[in-house]
C-alpha cells in the first residue's frame, strides 16, 4: 500500500533527525547570505545608479559650458556697457558741476568787485569823502571784501587802481569820536 516508501527508506532510510536540523540550518543559512547578498548588491546599484545620473550631469553641464561662457560674457559686456555708461553720465555731471562753480565763482566776483569799485567811487571821491579818510569798520569791511575777491580770483584793474587809492586814504578809529563825528559831517 505504501507505494514508493521503500524507495524512501531505501534513499533516505539513514536519515537523523540531526541531519535534517543541520539541512534546515543550511538552507536558513543559504536564504539569509542569498537576502543579505541581494540587499548589498542593490544598495550597490542604487549607489552606482546615482554616481552615473550625477556624471551624465556633470557631463551635460561640461557640454554647456561653451554656452554658459558666452552667456557669462554676454553679461559681463553688457556690465561693462553699462558701467561705461555710467562713467560718461558722470563726467558728464563733473563738468556741468564744474561750469555751474565756474559760473558762480565769476558772479560772485563779479558781485564783489562791483561792491569794491562802488566803495571805491565814493570813498576816493574827494567830493563825497573830502577828508580822504574812513572809520577803521569801514576799512576792515572793505579789505575783507577784497580778500574774498582775490580768492574767487579777482585781479586786474582793482589791483592796479582801486587797491593803491584806498591804501592812501586815513583811518580814523571809532574810539576817537569827535574824529568820527566830523568825518561823517564832512561826507555828503
Amino acid at each position: 500500500m505504501l507505494t514508493g516508501y521503500n524507495e524512501f527508506i531505501e534513499i533516505f532510510g539513514e536519515i537523523t533527525l540531526a541531519n535534517v536540523v543541520q539541512i534546515v540550518l543550511a538552507g536558513l543559512f543559504l536564504f539569509l547570505a542569498y537576502k543579505k547578498l541581494r540587499d548589498y548588491l542593490l544598495k550597490k546599484n542604487e549607489s552606482n545608479r546615482r554616481k552615473d545620473q550625477e556624471l551624465a550631469e556633470a557631463l551635460e553641464a561640461v557640454r554647456k559650458y561653451p554656452e554658459y561662457r558666452a552667456q557669462s560674457i554676454a553679461i559681463q559686456e553688457k556690465l561693462e556697457s553699462e558701467i561705461q555708461g555710467l562713467r560718461d553720465a558722470q563726467e558728464e555731471q563733473m563738468q556741468h558741476l564744474t561750469r555751474m562753480e565756474e559760473d558762480l565763482r565769476r558772479r560772485e566776483k563779479s558781485k564783489l568787485r562791483d561792491r569794491l569799485i562802488q566803495s571805491y567811487r565814493y570813498y576816493a571821491d574827494k567830493e563825497k569823502n573830502p577828508l580822504q579818510k574812513w572809520t577803521r569798520m569801514e576799512a576792515d569791511a572793505f579789505w575783507d571784501l577784497f580778500r574774498e575777491y582775490e580768492e574767487a580770483g579777482g585781479d586786474g584793474y582793482i589791483h592796479t587802481v582801486v587797491q593803491p587809492d584806498m591804501e592812501r586814504l586815513g583811518v580814523v578809529d571809532l574810539d576817537d569820536a569827535d574824529a568820527v563825528a566830523a568825518l561823517m559831517s564832512s561826507r555828503k
